[in-house]
């Protein structure tokens, strides 16, 4: 691959073919996206064994699956059915001693380092029900050690518009969660100073383990370095993009799994019907779940469904306004979305 110094070089090439130019939108990412995004990082050409290079997907789909992992893309609507990724990122929840371990011993490319410790089942990554049990308690320490973005078809400025729709993508996955640390290896300098921008704090770059190991470092857009922020440190510092994660509320309505999933998918506007198919339950059960879910909100604040909707005598166009006033008080509070340990006055209930 080329060596590619500023933006202008990382997105050069031919600009989108498309008519209409560039229509992204930031979205949580799903297993259905994970083809498309193990492309976009694998152009990125980080030093992984050809065996954890294959078994890249197979593990990035167990983390997913288990609670894990959070996947978070921004893609191009205006480019064909298949090709509209554009950017990636993915967060894992992981222990204190990974978190110190990558501050003070652990080579460089954490990605690449994850996936070797995967075969051996040595994986330092939380599964549901610890992530739920943590984001009660003492909170979690997110790591973002794997991304990727189409590297050509972007002007410079069209580029940078990617970036900031994948901030609103960064929030969108991991606003709501009780967070003590975060941790992110970026590749290249345009993408570190970007983080670094946003308020996190270098934590190492790596130029003593090259130099230890008597390896050559790498070209700027291929260098990586170690960033971070702590909870005490984005309180200190508050107004820095990163530091609004840190800001948490616990959650009111203790939704349950299977409640809190289709909340998820009705936020990105599917009807009764896709949210069916894509949980696959009836449409019955789709309707029995979101009457649970208003009974639970009527019980815990009367208020955020006025009785003229919560209680209208026209049944469909009750169902409509009350999804409508929910789904707005969701987007504004996402810790109702997030795994949390229930309280013991309710387990008891």
């Amino acid at each position: 691959m080329k060596t590619r110094n500023g933006v202008d070089r990382l997105v050069r090439g031919t600009r989108a073919n498309t008519p209409g130019g560039i229509s992204l939108m930031a979205r949580k990412g799903s297993a259905q996206d994970l083809a498309n995004c193990y492309m976009l990082h694998a152009s990125l050409g980080l030093p992984y064994p050809e065996t954890s290079r294959r078994i890249l997907p197979e593990m990035w789909r167990a983390l997913l699956s288990n609670g894990a992992m959070q996947l978070f893309l921004v893609e191009d609507r205006a480019r064909p059915v298949g090709s509209r990724i554009v950017s990636f990122g993915a967060t894992l929840f992981v222990t204190d001693e990974f978190c110190s371990q990558a501050r003070l011993t652990l080579p460089p490319y954490l990605g690449v380092e994850l996936a070797r410790r995967y075969l051996p089942r040595q994986l330092p990554v939380l599964n549901r029900k610890q992530v739920a049990r943590a984001n009660a308690d003492d909170g979690l320490n997110m790591m973002m050690c794997f991304e990727g973005w189409v590297q050509h078809g972007f002007s410079p400025k069209e580029f940078l518009v990617v970036r900031e729709k994948q901030k609103e993508a960064f929030h969108l996955a991991l606003r709501g969660y009780r967070i003590k640390e975060f941790l992110t290896d970026p590749i290249g300098r345009e993408t570190s100073q970007w983080m670094l921008d946003a308020g996190a704090r270098l934590r190492r770059n790596y130029s003593n383990y090259f130099r230890r190991h008597r390896l050559p470092e790498p070209e700027p857009w291929r260098r990586p370095c170690l960033l971070g922020l702590t909870k005490e440190e984005a309180f200190a510092h508050p107004g820095a993009d990163i530091a609004g994660l840190f800001i948490y509320t616990a959650p009111r309505f203790h939704f349950s799994r299977s409640q809190r999933a289709l909340l998820h998918h009705a936020l990105m506007g599917e009807t009764c019907e896709t949210l069916a198919a894509s949980l696959s339950v009836s449409p019955w059960t789709v309707k029995k779940r979101w009457q649970a879910i208003y009974d639970r909100v009527v019980d815990v604040d009367g208020e955020l469904l006025p009785a003229p909707i919560a209680y209208g005598v026209r049944n469909s166009s009750r169902g409509v306004e009350r999804r409508r006033h929910l789904l707005n008080y969701l987007r504004q509070h996402l810790e109702e979305l997030r795994p949390n340990k229930p309280s013991a006055q309710r387990h008891r209930a």
